[in-house]
């Protein structure tokens, strides 16, 4: 062998090297991208489902608000165990807001400053279900 046949195998080797070279960090750089995509797409998922658990909850408290609180007569009290099912409904929202107007409902001093905390609530509640 000459020298330049020499320089052109090495050249050649040297080529090759990069080009595996390349070639793995491109591979590599694949993988990493498709796993963060499918690690991206798992968490909107789970949000998505916590959205959906959690406009459950709101569903099933407003519809247990209106079924109790409203459609009780006027002058008569609500039941303990409704009472009790109510507070654990509302808390098991998680939302500071709900409760803070849920605590304000319950404070009310008078029927009709009880009548704007319901609206107020269920105002909330409403919005709630939509926004999420």
């Amino acid at each position: 062998m000459d020298q330049n046949e020499v320089k052109k195998s090495f050249l050649l080797d040297k080529t090759k090297i990069v080009t595996n070279i390349l070639l793995v960090v491109l591979v590599a750089g694949n993988i990493f991208f498709s796993i963060q995509y499918t690690e991206n797409l798992k968490q909107q998922q789970m949000q998505k489902e916590d959205s959906i658990g959690t406009n459950i909850q709101v569903s099933r408290f407003l519809k247990l608000f209106v079924d109790v609180v409203l459609n009780t007569e006027v002058g008569k009290t609500i039941s303990y165990d409704n009472r009790v099912k109510l507070e654990n409904d509302v808390r098991e929202i998680k939302d500071a807001d709900i409760i803070k107007s849920w605590d304000k409902f319950v404070e009310s001093a008078d029927a009709k400053t009880a009548q704007k905390n319901a609206a107020s609530l269920m105002k909330m509640l409403t919005n709630k279900l939509l926004v999420d």
